[in-house]
């Protein structure tokens, strides 16, 4: 085939069309024009190229590639992010305040949360805030995580949240029951079963007559 008959899709020399930059920038310009020439009624004029790249400009939405090790870190940030904004479940949980420093509050949590008698103490204080009515989903959120990291220290044997539907017959020795009544009403925290499949917390219920 002829050189020049594939000169207009080809990347030109340096030496012909300039910086790169400014070749790609015209390319795009064009391409955008036709693209709304296409889009425009066949008996409309054409609309002028300094106004279909001031429309683009409107209609664009930006894409932001999603960065992989950022999303894979969202549940630990949003941990420490979580814990930094509430101090009593600091001191009750991690035993004392998290660190100024936010390296070391990624350290601090994770040295903790994936120890089994902590996840055990931290259902005993978000149980004492779920019979207030005082507990969050964000807060909640530091339950499960906490179980997600202790479970990447087994293989094939994990630790779970176990759960009761309202509406069953309450049962002591599987329900840990706040009011009067023999049915459950709600579930207010679920339980915890270890990695050995011990009901270690009972499911939190809220009963009804």
């Amino acid at each position: 085939m002829p050189e020049h008959e594939n000169e207009h899709h080809s990347l030109p020399a340096s030496e012909q069309a300039g910086d790169l930059r400014d070749w790609i920038a015209q390319e795009v310009d064009r391409q955008l024009t036709l693209a709304w020439q296409k889009l425009v009624t066949p008996h409309a004029h054409a609309m002028p190229k300094e106004n279909v790249r001031e429309v683009i400009k409107e209609v664009t939405v930006e894409v932001v590639r999603p960065d992989p090790l950022r999303a894979a870190l969202t549940p630990l940030l949003s941990a420490v992010a979580t814990l930094r904004d509430d101090r009593p479940l600091q001191e009750a949980w991690l035993r004392g305040p998290l660190s100024d420093d936010e390296a070391e509050q990624i350290q601090q949590v994770l040295a903790i949360a994936s120890h089994w008698d902590r996840i055990e103490r931290l259902w005993d204080v978000l149980a004492v805030r779920a019979k207030e009515g005082s507990l969050t989903p964000d807060v909640f959120a530091l339950l499960t995580f906490a179980i997600s990291l202790h479970n990447r220290l087994w293989v094939d044997r994990f630790a779970l949240l176990e759960n009761v539907e309202a509406g069953c017959a309450y049962n002591f020795e599987m329900h840990n029951g706040t009011g009067t009544g023999e049915r459950i009403a709600r579930q207010l925290l679920p339980g915890l079963i270890n990695n050995a499949g011990k009901r270690c917390r009972k499911p939190l219920v809220l009963l009804q007559p």
